[in-house]
């Protein structure tokens, strides 16, 4: 996978962290083990760069949901991988609903009926 992907999940992810006010250092780990499991010869440093960069940013999340599921058209697993990241995000911390709304928009767009 390529720079653009990398950088919609990240926005994905930053998204749910932005959208919750929480604290970018507790969910670095996570993103970096995400991002060195899914995407070939990525260092922990250049991951948190990445975390970094996307933080300063604003995107449309419909957008990059898109593009995500564009560029995993054929990788289910990657998908479920990513799903299950996005739920242990939202489960560590205060549950809000519009954290489940972001994640059945995630999960309809890789998975539609």
């Amino acid at each position: 996978m390529d720079i653009m992907i990398k950088e919609s999940v990240a926005s994905l992810f930053c998204y749910i962290i932005k959208m919750d006010s929480r604290d970018v250092e507790i969910e670095r780990p996570l993103f970096c083990r995400f991002i060195q499991q899914n995407f070939e010869s990525v260092s922990c440093e250049e991951s948190n760069n990445l975390l970094d960069e996307v933080m300063k940013k604003e995107y449309n999340i419909d957008t990059q949901i898109s593009m995500i599921t564009n560029a995993l058209h054929n990788e289910t697993y990657t998908k479920m991988s990513l799903l299950k990241q996005l739920n242990e995000m939202i489960i560590k911390s205060n549950l809000h609903e519009e954290n489940y709304i972001l994640f059945d928009k995630v999960k309809e767009a890789f998975f539609p009926n």
